[in-house]
């Protein structure tokens, strides 16, 4: 099926100078994480007894739990349930989604708690990685369950973390043989479009949530691309490099990236925020960079059509979008065209034959 194409809101500068492209679900097809995510989430499920609830049933549960909270605020398992559900709703994730609390691990949070747990209860940790906060709402749901029908607990708090934290064996471990970046193929396409951009002269960078090292992180995604080398390394800022910002509506981690890469260069020529493209799937990703003076690229998920008739918060949104793509592949051609036209010099009149 062919992809959607859309009419340029805007022209690009005519000197683009930097590229930075976000890199999960962008880089390599949504669904292929989406799968991904799914296999790694059984894996634990399968190993730990953490279950997939459906949506009808966690929804059910997060709201029996934040009822219970509201009533008796002293309910420390039903106060941890309704905090952690209302910070992946506040986040864009639906808390009762299963997609939704496994999308949530590409995020990292940092959110303050107080007081004690209850025995049994995961709690969230800023130095955790960010997939373990769907893994506690997962198992708190559980022993909200099993206390609903009375059942023995599985996993304590303390056993739960010890399998989090178990080496090789450890939930970490087998979350990332499932999920890590095996589900990535090489794309020849897309890094011969990349190179055409670099042999233009163009600088490429990588801007992600994903940590930079590690197993199934950035740098183990892009080899797996084929990209390893095309970029180069200190253009590929991982979520350690960009802390203790993030993504979204503020321009700060923007502007971070940008300087960072003007210091690896002639110190005279800067790289200005307005010769700069930032190209990203999440739309709400797009306002920071924005704000920073660069412009803007939104490329769906899912090859997911915009909307005829896109609703009033969609339409805000936009206001933030300089250009939208149906894939990755339209917008490095279009920009690529873009460059080419852009140094083609016209031809001076005298120098035209004159006609007799």
């Amino acid at each position: 099926m062919k992809a959607k194409t859309y009419p340029d809101r805007e022209s690009y500068p005519v000197k683009v100078r930097l590229v930075i492209l976000d890199l999960d679900a962008f880089l390599y097809p949504y669904e292929a994480y989406r799968k991904a995510v799914l296999g790694a989430w059984r894996a634990v499920e399968k190993e730990y007894g953490l279950p997939i609830f459906r949506r009808k049933i966690a929804q059910k549960l997060i709201e029996e739990a934040k009822e219970e909270a509201k009533k008796n605020p002293d309910d420390a398992l039903c106060r941890c349930i309704n905090e952690m559900a209302e910070r992946l709703e506040s986040a864009g994730q639906p808390g009762a989604s299963v997609i939704g609390m496994l999308e949530a691990y590409r995020r990292s949070r940092r959110v303050a708690r107080s007081g004690s747990p209850e025995e049994g209860m995961e709690r969230d940790h800023s130095l955790d990685p960010p997939y373990k906060d769907m893994i506690a709402l997962a198992f708190n749901l559980r022993l909200l369950q099993d206390r609903r029908s009375e059942k023995k607990r599985g996993l304590t708090r303390n056993e739960l973390r010890g399998k989090i934290l178990e080496g090789e064996k450890g939930v970490t471990r087998l979350w990332n043989r499932h999920m890590g970046s095996g589900f990535i193929r090489p794309d020849a396409r897309l890094v011969s479009k990349i190179k055409r951009l670099t042999d233009a002269g163009v600088e490429v960078a990588v801007l992600s949530h994903s940590f930079k090292q590690g197993e199934g992180q950035a740098m183990e995604k892009l080899e797996k691309i084929g990209l390893k080398g095309v970029i180069p390394e200190h253009n590929i800022f991982g979520l350690e490099e960009i802390s203790p910002y993030k993504k979204g509506k503020d321009p700060e981690v923007f502007e971070k990236a940008l300087a960072a890469i003007n210091k690896m260069r002639d110190l005279s020529d800067p790289i200005k925020p307005s010769e700069t493209i930032m190209a990203e799937d999440t739309i709400g990703n797009l306002r920071g960079a924005k704000k920073a003076g660069m412009q803007t690229v939104w490329v769906p998920r899912r090859n997911k059509d915009m909307p005829d008739r896109p609703s009033q918060k969609l339409q805000k949104e936009l206001a933030s979008v300089d250009h939208i793509y149906a894939t990755p592949h339209q917008f490095l051609d279009a920009l690529d065209a873009a460059i080419r036209a852009s140094r083609v010099r016209p031809v001076r009149a005298e120098l035209l034959p004159r006609r007799e």
